[in-house]
């Protein structure tokens, strides 16, 4: 099953049309998704793109309290911090970005998982936060049969003064241990 998501979430990231170089999702794709079964690959990308680690004091925001390390990415107009935590947890935070654009770039990108995994929106009423500035929604890929499933979510705020107004991350979840309730897609999100 790790092989088959390993191989799995390369596809999109090499497969999604070239969004802007400053897109979260582009970013995400690039580092949280290309790497995510070869995480010493992403520290290494972090490094000879010249990304400066962020300091224990600013990371562990970024990182929920959790070990790890972030590092900083700046690609005008807005700044981004790739997380890493050491549970495999792997984010990717916007400064700025257009809560709209994201959410469909999000959906464009982990909508549709490559074959033989099927895609799944989580249930909304389970997710959170969710209030009148702040959206989030999640896929999930597996197969049937798997025990483990690749969860994808995404929360946007529309606030100016927000910390972050958007976080993609990725994370390996067990089935049985997931809140979230699974609806198989029908059509485009």
């Amino acid at each position: 099953m790790r092989k088959l998501l390993a191989t799995a979430a390369l596809l999109p990231a090499l497969a999604v049309a070239s969004p802007p170089p400053d897109s979260i999702n582009d970013l995400f794709a690039g580092t949280c998704m290309k790497h995510f079964y070869s995480q010493d690959n992403l520290r290494k990308a972090m490094g000879d793109i010249g990304a400066s680690e962020a300091p224990p004091e600013k990371a562990e925001f970024f990182l929920g309290g959790n070990p790890g390390k972030a590092w900083f990415v700046i690609a005008p107009p807005t700044a981004y911090v790739v997380a890493l935590r050491d549970d495999t947890v792997c984010a990717v935070f916007a400064q700025r970005a257009d809560p709209d654009q994201a959410h469909a770039g999000f959906s464009a990108l982990v909508g549709t998982a490559p074959e033989p995994l099927v895609a799944a929106v989580q249930d909304p009423a389970g997710l959170r936060p969710n209030d009148a500035h702040t959206r989030t929604m999640a896929y999930s890929w597996s197969r049937s049969e798997d025990k483990d499933e690749l969860l994808f979510v995404l929360t946007t705020s529309d606030k100016s003064d927000a910390t972050a107004q958007a976080m993609a991350s990725m994370s390996l979840v067990g089935k049985a241990n997931n809140s979230f309730k699974a609806m198989p897609l029908r059509g485009t999100p």
